[in-house]
């Protein structure tokens, strides 16, 4: 009998002992659990803030795109309308009035033909020994030649 109650009170002290470890075990996986649910408050936190940044950055793109697309054909407009050929009615249209006078515009001087110019052109001096260049009857004042 006494050799039972020793068995007894060992097998009470394991028991005793492996209840101690169990508690310790359980507290460890509380300890865990309770840091575990925080980094997962955290991240979601976290995941919540790069959904609303995505949100927010998707708006920003659309307004832009719309800017984007706004700048664009307002581009393309004013190209286009810089490179319309500007239309030429297919006849001048001669007018049989006589050119009317304009303050800030001067009328070009009539010029005489080549034949009667040089008929009257007196002879060069040595006051001007410039050559000049003979202009077409036809050319304007303000022509390019």
């Amino acid at each position: 009998m006494t050799h039972d109650l020793a068995a007894l009170r060992q097998a009470v002290e394991q028991l005793s002992v492996r209840q101690e470890q169990l508690v310790r075990d359980n507290e460890n996986v509380a300890s865990q659990l309770k840091a575990s649910q925080q980094e997962m408050a955290r991240n979601n936190s976290i995941i919540e803030q790069v959904k609303a940044t995505q949100i927010q950055m998707a708006r920003e793109s659309q307004t832009l795109t719309e800017r984007l697309n706004a700048s664009q054909e307002q581009l393309a407009r004013v190209i286009a309308n810089a490179s319309e050929p500007t239309v030429m009615p297919a006849e001048p249209k001669v007018s049989p009035e006589q050119p009317k006078v304009m303050p800030e515009i001067p009328l070009p001087r009539p010029r005489q033909s080549a034949n009667v110019a040089q008929a009257q052109k007196p002879s060069p001096t040595a006051a001007r020994p410039q050559a000049q260049k003979q202009q077409s009857p036809l050319a304007w004042p303000w022509s390019v030649r």
